[in-house]
């Protein structure tokens, strides 16, 4: 008898081991995924960032184009 409860008290403390070492295998899992994701999204939004300064630089062209046809409607008149 008392070696039948010693033999369930190693399987239960073998299970709860498993278990926990598995958990701690997930979480550092998921600080990986974390880290990658968080280095996706930084490339990405350089890319985003990249395209909206050349949205601006061709803003700011068109913007000087329109003035400079503006100022030379108006000599013309």
């Amino acid at each position: 008898m008392p070696a039948d409860v010693a033999q369930y008290g190693i399987a239960f403390f073998t299970v709860a081991g498993l278990i926990y070492i598995i958990s701690r295998w997930m979480d550092r899992k998921d600080e990986v995924n974390l880290v990658e994701v968080v280095q996706n999204n930084t490339k990405a939004l350089e890319q985003v960032t990249a395209v909206v300064q050349a949205i601006q630089l061709s803003l700011t062209r068109q913007e000087a184009k329109i003035d400079e046809l503006l100022e030379r409607a108006r000599r013309e008149q």
